[in-house]
């Protein structure tokens, strides 16, 4: 059993990064997708019609390609075929035989609307929704790079912060994506150790510059500011800010002193050990 674990645990370790991975670009291809991509769909099947009461019979099949790319429902004809709504709607619609005028030129719209679904989903046209909606978030980071654009933008968010529910909700929310998304990462310079959160606990940081100008002042003594990550999720942490004598620099790069307060300072950098006690 411990032997199954274990490899149960490495599989795990190896083939997670590539999971999640996969997981959030197909969790981001169907928020695109769902949110702007199908309504972006039917704006272009919508135009379609405009242009054409029906797609070129040429290449939709009324006979077999509602069965194959349409929507299925639970029943089924003579000949065992599981049918569609399209099917229905393009072959077995008796409103198409109806001598009432308006009954049938409903069932025509109908059926024309089926056979441009279908037709869609043969081609895979309603990909164009989705590149379309990635087009016009690439359009909108564009015109807000411009200073006309930032203005304008900083107006509309004006008017969603005294909206009464919205402004409750769309600050936080913000935040979070401006953390995620924003194009000014935060910068360290290097990993060191420092006294904290008493003196005899030694724990790791990241500097990440100078610190604000009236502590300086206060202090009297050249200050770092350090960001303590938390563990096992560095994005976490505590700022604190301390003389520059009472650190320890570490000949390590960042990623190395993040997957060791990942890791719970289990993973350690190349060619660091455990430390030895000086000979008294």
């Amino acid at each position: 059993m411990d032997e199954f674990r274990r490899f149960f645990v490495r599989g795990l370790a190896a083939l997670l990064p590539t999971l999640l991975t996969i997981a959030l670009i197909t969790w981001a291809y169907h928020l695109i997708n769902d949110e702007f991509g199908v309504y972006i769909t039917r704006g272009v099947m919508t135009i379609c019609k405009g242009l054409s009461d029906q797609p070129n019979r040429a290449f939709v099949d009324d006979e077999n390609d509602p069965l194959e790319y349409g929507a299925k429902l639970d029943e089924w004809d003579d000949l065992g075929r599981q049918l569609t709504a399209e099917y229905k709607l393009i072959n077995m619609n008796p409103g198409l035989k109806s001598p009432d005028a308006r009954i049938k030129e409903k069932a025509e719209a109908s059926r024309n609307d089926a056979l441009w679904r279908v037709a869609f989903a043969k081609y895979r046209l309603h990909l164009l929704g989705f590149l379309i909606a990635i087009v016009l978030i690439y359009s909108v980071g564009f015109f807000l790079a411009s200073l006309y654009g930032r203005a304008l933008w900083r107006m509309a968010e004006g008017v969603l912060t005294r909206i009464p529910l919205v402004r409750a909700i769309y600050p936080n929310i913000k935040q979070v994506t401006d953390f995620l998304l924003s194009e000014k990462r935060l910068e360290y310079s290097s990993v060191v150790v420092v006294e904290y959160p008493r003196r005899g606990t030694w724990s790791m940081g990241l500097v990440t510059g100078a610190p604000m100008k009236r502590v300086q002042e206060a202090v009297k003594e050249e200050l770092v500011t350090v960001f303590i990550p938390s563990s096992p999720t560095p994005i976490t942490g505590y700022v604190i800010q301390v003389p520059r004598k009472d650190i320890i620099e570490l000949d390590m790069s960042i990623d190395d002193g993040l997957r060791f307060t990942i890791s719970g300072g289990v993973i350690k950098p190349d060619g660091e050990s455990a430390g030895v006690l000086p000979e008294k």
